[in-house]
């Protein structure tokens, strides 16, 4: 049995990023860029102005002026200005040339062809050009995960079809011929298979993942595993009784195992693959197990292969009610609540009597780590 520290190390020398690919920018949300992306021009591409108001010479004073025309943004200033001028320009408009200042409406009084400006405030409030880019300048390097924000910026610079690391296949198989639909009525002595519904949550930002479900057949499951995927997950069948087989069909396929225990509470009977570059897990079926697994030690190869840099950190957080933590000679991970009371977080620990409690994950977004002998008061920065 080895400590979960030196699972993640395993994981982590054992999985490479997918191959990049170019994708629509329509179709980069959550993707990860694998080459730097520049920008292809000066931004602002001129000297800009911040508001509303009247541009003016840099060498201006305050007093009156004669409006010699107005400046609407897209518009090109056609002529420069000179002493004792001013242009009524808008936000976001170009500079013209000469320009150094724009005073905002609100100081201004005009009359007719004549503004009277009283005072100059301290700032100009001209963007100049290229102050926030210019040609060449890396404004999202490689490794950058792309959200909204991103996908604006991808979007200004024209980068309509990024470079992005590959989305793995996860195939997924929830094994026990105890398992069915969620839309069907148990018959007694079966139960509802809740871990496909699961993981495909958990994954549904970082690929492409298919559920199949397989009885307790070596065979079958080894005949549904060997299809074609980046990343195996096989829910149950990780443990040592008769009818666990999980590790056995990886076996059949060619994979090599690199471990099947861990020192972690749930989750113990964890076991990793792989088959060249192809990872697989082998998950104890209980949901609570998986939830667990998923967020320390599956998740970490789910952005390995995406390109993702892996985040794996603690807060320091007050525990606040609760149920009452159970330490174990197994580091345990124990699903909780963070929320902010009166400006501070604190971490209230779920119910959780057994790993089969689905229920105990309500409301969970993070999981307190209870070392050895004696709880720790630290929270996982797992947040959901």
């Amino acid at each position: 049995m080895i400590s979960l520290e030196d699972a993640r190390r395993i994981i982590s020398g054992a999985i490479a990023p997918l191959p990049p690919l170019c994708v629509a920018l329509s179709e980069a949300r959550g993707r990860v860029l694998a080459s730097p992306v520049a920008a292809d021009a000066f931004y602002p591409s001129g000297d800009r102005s911040m508001m509303d108001g009247y541009v003016v010479r840099d060498d201006a004073e305050p007093g009156e002026f004669q409006v010699v025309g107005e400046i609407q943004a897209g518009a090109i200033p056609g002529q420069a200005l000179g002493r004792g001028e001013a242009f009524r320009i808008f936000t976001g408009a170009l500079v013209p040339d000469g320009g150094g200042r724009v005073v905002m409406q609100e100081e201004a009084e005009r009359s007719g062809d004549r503004v009277v400006l009283r005072r100059f405030p301290e700032r100009r409030f001209i963007r100049p050009k290229g102050s926030e880019a210019k040609p060449g300048d890396v404004i999202l390097p490689a490794g950058t995960r792309l959200g909204a924000p991103e996908l604006a910026i991808l979007a200004q610079v024209g980068r309509v079809a990024p470079q992005v690391a590959g989305a793995p296949l996860i195939r997924h198989i929830a094994t026990g011929g105890e398992l069915t639909g969620p839309e069907e009525i148990p018959l007694e002595g079966m139960i509802r298979d809740t871990n496909s519904t699961l993981l495909a949550a958990l994954l549904a930002d970082f690929g492409n993942i298919q559920s199949s479900r397989c009885g307790d057949d070596p065979t079958a499951l080894a005949s549904i595993a060997g299809e074609p995927c980046d990343l195996l997950l096989i829910s149950g069948g990780a443990s040592v009784g008769d009818y666990d087989f999980g590790a056995e069909a990886l076996r059949r396929l060619g994979f090599t195992i690199h471990f099947d225990k861990v020192n972690l509470r749930p989750g113990k009977p964890l076991t990793f693959a792989t088959r060249g570059a192809q990872a697989a897990f082998v998950i104890p079926g209980n949901p609570v197990s998986h939830f667990v697994c998923f967020h320390v030690a599956i998740r970490l190869a789910v952005e390995l292969l995406c390109g993702i840099q892996p985040a794996w950190s603690f807060l320091d957080l007050e525990l606040r009610g609760g149920e009452p933590l159970r330490p174990d000679p197994r580091e345990t991970y124990w699903p909780a609540t963070v929320a902010a009371d009166a400006g501070r977080l604190v971490v209230t620990p779920r119910r959780w009597s057994t790993s089969g409690d689905t229920f105990s994950l309500a409301g969970t977004n993070a999981l307190v780590r209870v070392n050895d002998l004696s709880p720790t008061h630290r929270a996982a920065t797992l947040f959901l």
